[in-house]
Parts: structure tokens; C-alpha cells; sequence
């Protein structure tokens, strides 16, 4: 019985892990400035303005997060 052959990893898994690094670093950056904006109290108006400020960041962060665990799984 033949053992089975394993492909090489595929070139160019860099992107993927610089993906995953830099979108959890904007969504910590981000979240940080949230809750230092609303003075660390998660339920008043200023978190929810910070919030609403910060949402299309969150989002940009959540995506280079999902696209590079995508990329790495491949």
C-alpha cells in the first residue's frame, strides 16, 4: 500500500495571515476606541454614537478577518 502524496502548501499563504493580523488589529484598535469614547460605560448615548461612528471600520475589520481565514483554509 502506497502512503498518499500531500500537496505542498500553496504559495502566497502571506496574504491570508497579513489579512487575519491586520483585521484583528482594526477590530481591537476600534472596539478600544468605542469604549474609551463612551468613557467604558458599554450601555450610554456616547457608546452608541461611538458605535454608529465605528461600524464601517468594524465592518472593513470583520471582513479582512473572514477573507483571510478563507484564504488560509484553502
Amino acid at each position: 500500500m502506497t502512503d498518499p502524496v500531500v500537496p505542498p502548501p500553496r504559495p502566497g499563504r502571506g496574504l491570508g495571515w497579513f489579512l487575519v493580523v491586520s483585521g484583528g488589529i482594526v477590530l481591537f484598535l476600534t472596539l478600544g476606541c468605542v469604549l474609551a469614547f463612551s468613557d467604558f460605560r458599554p450601555f450610554s448615548e456616547d457608546a452608541l454614537a461611538a458605535l454608529v461612528i465605528g461600524s464601517p471600520t468594524l465592518l472593513l475589520g470583520g471582513l479582512f478577518l473572514w477573507l483571510g481565514m478563507r484564504r488560509l483554509k484553502r
